[in-house]
């Protein structure tokens, strides 16, 4: 087996932990997926033989490309080998030991299965009934080891279940570890800077994703908002945003849009991808000949598309806060499972002054999604030749 390097805080922190119920949480860039994932596989899965391994998000959607295939990635890493059942989204191990990939959207699927560990990836994104749906799956005997579950999120608001339920009182088995940037030696110099100049933007946020603490955000962009299941045919009505992204992801919402509202209808968002990797990835996700509205400021990359057979156009631009104004005068639904466009709403905030004075600058930080929205929205509008779209008023350059 290949050595690997771990951040030595968080991996002291799960190996000496006892308790049923092991919290890894704080900002961004902390590394808490990646400890988890190394100590469940180095610590779990290979070293103990025919152990059943739950690894599960709330949606089943986000998993291939988050957990499933960070799992994959540090097998391959150390050289261990395994098998995998696309189709029953599980990997097996040579001495009996299980990981299975569930998303909590179907919870029939694991109702009547039984788990040695348990993995709540991006635990915010659950319910509390998913919590102890979940629990009461963590029953599996096997010899020798105590059954455990792990959660890893970063925080937000104190309302949010989790904050109520591990942070609000003391419960007995249960062990909590808050991370930041500043335990991970493997973060990027570019990605410290973003995170430290959070300061300079809004002090809530800078709470959230660089100390990792709870905090509720009063200075929203966008409150015109709900998430709710969508129903009814929309296929007329759709357009894609795309914002490109290589160390931030790349981008996608599929958005339709009526005369009242705005739907998100479902997402792509995934890092580290070549224009020739996104492709592929448009291609999977069945963007077909739907038009996809760019970031104009990636001309070349937009070539690309199109010389791909894709409906790739660059999107109209004016100022910021014109393009949210519009996006205002609407109605906003969001499907449940486009959980990437949701977290991102949840904390698109406004710029404050340090004292506290909310400036008319979005804070340019976890917004791809929310540029994706302004690119479709925006460029569709000033096209159609809506009603309450002036091009004289919106200054369209």
């Amino acid at each position: 087996m290949a050595k690997i390097e771990v951040i030595k805080k968080a991996f002291r922190f799960l190996n000496e932990s006892k308790a049923k119920v092991t919290i890894l949480y704080g900002g961004a860039g902390a590394g808490k997926s990646y400890a988890i994932a190394q100590f469940l596989l180095l610590k779990r899965a290979i070293k103990y033989p025919n152990k059943r391994i739950l690894i599960c998000r709330k949606y089943n959607n986000t998993l291939r490309l988050s957990v499933y295939r960070l799992i994959k990635e540090i097998l391959t890493q150390l050289n261990i080998p395994f098998t995998e059942r696309i189709s029953e989204q599980t990997i097996s191990l040579l001495n009996g030991t299980e990981l299975i990939f569930r998303g909590l959207d179907d919870p029939q699927r694991i109702k009547s299965s039984e788990f040695n560990y348990i993995w709540m990836e991006e635990a915010t994104e659950f319910s509390y009934e998913d919590y102890v749906q979940l629990r009461l799956r963590l029953r599996r005997h096997t010899a020798g080891q105590r059954n455990q579950m792990y959660l890893s999120f970063n925080p937000i608001s104190k309302k949010h279940w989790l904050y109520k339920e591990f942070f609000q009182r003391i419960q007995d088995d249960v062990n909590i570890l808050k991370l930041t940037y500043k335990d991970n030696p493997f973060l990027t110099a570019d990605f410290r800077k973003v995170i430290e100049n959070l300061q300079n933007q809004d002090e809530r946020l800078y709470k959230i994703y660089a100390l990792g603490e709870f905090a509720d955000l009063t200075n929203l962009v966008y409150t015109n908002y709900e998430i709710t299941p969508i129903e009814g045919d929309l296929s007329d009505k759709i357009v894609y945003g795309l914002d490109f992204g290589f160390n931030n992801p790349s981008a996608l919402v599929k958005v339709a849009i009526t005369d009242d509202s705005i739907y998100i209808l479902d997402e792509f968002y995934r890092s580290y991808l070549t224009n020739a990797e996104l492709i592929q990835e448009l291609k999977r996700f069945g963007v077909g000949n739907g038009l996809i509205v760019c970031d104009s400021a990636e001309p070349a990359r937009i070539r690309e598309l199109q010389e791909a057979g894709f409906n790739a156009v660059p999107c109209v631009k004016t100022n910021v806060l014109h393009e949210i104004d519009l996006i205002k005068r609407y109605k906003i639904k969001i499907a449940p499972h486009c959980v990437n466009f949701i977290k991102e709403i949840e904390t698109y905030a406004w710029k404050t002054d340090r004292n506290g004075n909310i400036l008319e600058e979005p804070v340019k930080f976890m917004d791809h999604t929310m540029d994706a929205l302004r690119y479709a929205v925006y460029t569709h509008m000033y096209h159609a030749g809506t009603k309450i779209f002036d091009k004289q008023e919106w200054g369209v350059f």
